[in-house]
């Protein structure tokens, strides 16, 4: 069996050993000399061999303990950077955040978001990811994430998702297209053009799908795309319709280059929530800005929340910008 070294008795021979007396070490230590002695002899007895040997008065290590002082600097001194590193997480500064977000989020929600934690704690670095529900879900699981903030799948029991906000999903086609002329249309409708999807594993085209199949409809076309900005091209194009985030295409809609319909039977939304794994316990870092997202959530609407926090980052920013002495 093997018995682990312990720590106290090392430390002891390590004091006497840089100190070279048993008094010295004593003193540095706090606790009495005939401790030390006792500490740094049952270190001896542990290893089978002397540690420590007088010349001229001055306690001095052996072959042996000059092997084992080695050691034991390396271990007191990774000690000390731990212990540093754990008091600078305490005090927030220092740190890595790894987080994930679902595309819309991730594109219009994060960056004031990230902005405003930063505003306080400037020493964390975070790493962003964005992608499918599905994708960051495993990425939780698997721990490349402590935190991800994603739309509603359904979650396997060791997942605790917190309702965080909504997403409103508009119905989007060009000003060119037939539809645009409706105002609102049916699912019966919708299912006679071609629609323009994100990929499979987003929420978003799992609630459409699950939507057309409950009416018992299918649309005629699909045509899938990973990127936001190349399924509104499409639209543009009047190449066919889509569903979309709100926030994802209110300047194109004030602007005129796209029209959102009115949807005749129903209104679709997708719950956005924080993750994160059961009963895990988070690090200080993620610990904190969940705390912060939850004191600033809005279960609404993404929309209003995100022109919240970017209105506080803006504000944030002046107030550095004032405080560097430069003209705001």
């Amino acid at each position: 069996m093997v018995v682990d070294i312990n720590i106290n008795q090392l430390r002891c021979f390590h004091a006497v050993a840089k100190s070279g007396r048993f008094s010295s070490a004593a003193e540095e230590l706090h606790v009495s000399q005939p401790a030390v002695f006792t500490q740094v002899r049952a270190l001896e007895q542990f290893v089978g061999f002397k540690l420590l040997e007088k010349l001229n008065k001055v306690q001095v290590p052996t072959e042996g303990g000059k092997l084992l002082l080695e050691y034991a600097e390396k271990i007191f001194s990774l000690l000390d950077q731990a212990m540093s590193t754990i008091q600078g997480l305490r005090d927030m500064k220092a740190g890595v955040l790894r987080i994930g977000a679902a595309r819309a989020v991730c594109q219009y929600l994060m960056p004031p978001v990230i902005s405003l934690f930063q505003d306080e704690y400037p020493f964390i670095n975070v790493h962003l990811d964005e992608g499918p529900s599905e994708e960051l879900l495993q990425g939780v699981l698997h721990n490349r994430y402590e935190i991800a903030i994603m739309a509603r799948v359904e979650y396997p029991p060791n997942v605790n998702a917190i309702p965080f906000t909504k997403d409103d999903v508009l119905l989007v086609v060009s000003p060119k297209s037939e539809l645009a002329r409706k105002g609102s249309v049916s699912f019966q409708e919708l299912a006679e053009e071609p629609v323009i999807c994100a990929d499979k594993g987003t929420a978003m085209r799992t609630a459409i799908e699950k939507t057309f199949e409950k009416k018992g409809l299918k649309p005629q076309a699909v045509i899938e795309a990973t990127n936001t900005d190349f399924i509104k091209h499409l639209v543009k194009q009047n190449r066919g319709y889509t569903f979309i985030s709100r926030v994802s295409v209110r300047k194109e809609i004030r602007d005129g280059e796209l029209v959102a319909l009115r949807l005749d039977d129903d209104s679709l939304y997708l719950s956005i929530d924080v993750i994160h794994v059961k009963g895990k316990i988070l690090s200080p870092v993620a610990s904190t800005f969940l705390n912060f997202l939850q004191a600033n959530k809005n279960l609404n609407s993404i929309g209003k929340l995100t022109d919240t926090f970017a209105r506080k980052a803006l504000a944030g920013q002046g107030t550095r910008t004032a405080r560097t002495g430069q003209k705001v």
